[in-house]
């Protein structure tokens, strides 16, 4: 079962799937549904459906990026969220 799934039994009915981000202990960071902008070593900006998701931090560096998934690595200090 995708992990979308899980979450859609657990809090009923989810809205159309516009991205998902997961952090992993605050040394990694997976982007799911979002196209880079910015890629820097210290601040990382994705467009999501809806807005913007920005990813703070040092030492960052990509991981892995296909089409729309991203994996960061670094000292991750905060992730945010932006509505347009």
């Amino acid at each position: 079962m995708s992990f979308v799934d899980q979450i859609s039994k657990m809090f009923g009915a989810l809205p159309e799937f516009k991205f998902q981000a997961t952090l992993f202990g605050g040394n990694a960071i997976y982007v799911e549904g979002g196209k880079p902008i910015k890629l820097d070593d210290d601040e990382m900006v994705f467009k999501v459906n809806g807005g913007m998701l920005t990813v703070v931090g040092e030492s960052m560096s990509v991981k892995e990026l296909t089409g729309d998934c991203v994996a960061i690595v670094g000292e991750i200090k905060s992730v945010a969220v932006e509505k347009l």
